[in-house]
C-alpha cells in the first residue's frame, strides 16, 4: 500500500511539472507569434519604401536642362 502511494505521488508530481512546462511553452509561443508579426509588418513597411525609392529611381528629375537653348 505505502508503494502506491508513493507511486501516486511521484505521478502527482510529474503531472504538475509537465503542466509546468506546458504552461511555459505557450507563454514562449505566444511571445514568439508577437515578435513574428512585428517582423512581418518590419517587412511589408520595408518592402513599401524600397518600392517608394524604386519609383523614385524610375521617375525623370524636376527640372530638365534643355538641348536647345
Amino acid at each position: 500500500m505505502r508503494g502506491l502511494q508513493d507511486d501516486m505521488a511521484e505521478s502527482k508530481i510529474e503531472q504538475e511539472r509537465m503542466q509546468a512546462d506546458l504552461d511555459a511553452s505557450h507563454v514562449r509561443n505566444e511571445e514568439l507569434r508577437r515578435v513574428n508579426e512585428e517582423l512581418r509588418r518590419g517587412l511589408r513597411n520595408n518592402q513599401g519604401q524600397r518600392e517608394n525609392e524604386e519609383m523614385e529611381h524610375l521617375t525623370p528629375p524636376r527640372e530638365f536642362s534643355t538641348p536647345f537653348s
